[in-house]
């Protein structure tokens, strides 16, 4: 064990550290006591990315205790991590609970760091899918996946607000779909990223935006289809709580139809596909609709006819055996409604009402159907 030298004592040179001896003398020390490297694990709380590298920093403890940790991925470790990450379909971002293998190293800042190696990409599937379930549960506790389910939505949504990407493919189909119904939709569009760590506010805010507007009937919001790390931003709780407090029917059109997200379990209705969500959510209702209008002023246009086609079909059935068709007979009266002879009494109540004139009265009584 090394004798500590008393402050008066005289100090050999030899003795003595530059700060540049000193860092790589505990990075030396560093390399010795993890030679095989160490798995380290915390809450990301930043990302930054410059020229193929990320620098992320991991913080653990409580709020007495907190202590941070800056982790670098040169530009093959990332570029691996990433290719690891993507293979079950997540992507890291900030508030995620992470694990990473690499050496411990003292930067020339002074600051400890961890040069990144490999993640624990197991670890890191099942915190995301552990804080989707909470934020699941919480919602359907408090009733709020049902809120935007309850809004109205207008027998034809012709004002339309969208939030999707413009460069979007999908958003080009559905914008065809929407042309070729042949109905006068209006569309108020707010172009946002879809995803990484900047889609979640972009995606809420519009949303909010959109809830304010008088002259929007409801608000689709798009993307197509990806993996579960490009549709990571639809499962944040700033995006389903946007679409919790939006006054308008959100109706999402998010991924493939097996892809289930948050923004889905709480919108008013969920359609899969952009083209589909465009072609089935709105032009097929709307071509329903005129269906029905269409079956309903044919059949107003018939009514007129159903009584004469009696009338006309009772006459026929009456000239069997060579008798005169009784509405031929020049001095009988008949009821409209029926087609019947009309009795005394009913002529007299018409007679009253001004619809059959002084001269036609007759002394023959008429009986009904006689």
């Amino acid at each position: 064990m090394a004798t500590r030298k008393s402050p008066t004592s005289v100090v050999d040179d030899s003795d003595v550290l530059s700060v540049h001896q000193f860092a790589a003398l505990v990075n030396e020390s560093l390399q010795v006591v993890f030679a095989g490297g160490v798995w380290v694990e915390g809450e990301i709380e930043k990302i930054n990315n410059w020229n193929g590298h990320q620098f992320i920093e991991i913080i653990d403890g409580g709020k007495n205790d907190r202590i941070k940790l800056d982790c670098t991925l040169w530009q093959s470790s990332a570029v691996r991590v990433k290719k690891k990450l993507d293979g079950h379909g997540i992507a890291l971002k900030t508030g995620m609970r992470i694990r990473f293998f690499g050496i411990p190293n003292l930067k020339k800042n002074s600051s400890l760091s961890l040069i990144v190696s490999d993640v624990d990409a197991q670890f890191a599937v099942g915190d995301i899918a552990k804080k989707r379930e909470e934020l699941i549960k919480r919602l359907e506790d408090s009733g709020m996946t049902k809120r935007n389910k309850m809004r109205e939505v207008p027998l034809v949504p012709l004002r339309l607000g969208v939030v999707s990407s413009a460069s979007a493919a999908g958003w080009a189909d559905a914008k065809k779909h929407l042309t070729e119904s042949g109905f006068g939709f209006t569309v108020l569009f707010r172009d946002v990223t879809v995803q990484g760590t900047s889609a979640p506010p972009q995606i809420a805010n519009a949303i909010t935006s959109l809830s304010k507007r008088a002259d929007v009937d409801v608000i689709l919001v798009m993307r197509g289809g990806g993996s579960k790390s490009d549709l990571a931003a639809f499962d944040e709780e700033a995006v389903a709580m946007a679409i919790v407090k939006c006054s308008k029917p959100v109706f999402v059109g998010v991924g493939h139809e097996i892809d289930v997200s948050v923004a889905d379990i709480v919108a008013h209705t969920t359609a899969g596909q952009l083209d589909r969500l465009a072609r089935f959510t709105f032009s097929q209702p709307i071509t329903g609709l005129r269906t029905r209008y269409d079956q309903h002023r044919r059949a107003l246009a018939q009514h007129p006819r159903r009584p004469l086609a009696r009338r006309q079909e009772r006459d026929a059935d009456r000239t069997v055996g060579g008798d005169v068709p009784p509405a031929l007979h020049p001095h009988h009266h008949y009821c409209p409604q029926s087609g019947q002879r009309a009795t005394q009494d009913h002529r007299r109540r018409r007679r009253r009402r001004g619809r059959i004139p002084q001269r036609a009265r007759r002394t023959r009584r008429c009986r009904r159907g006689g």
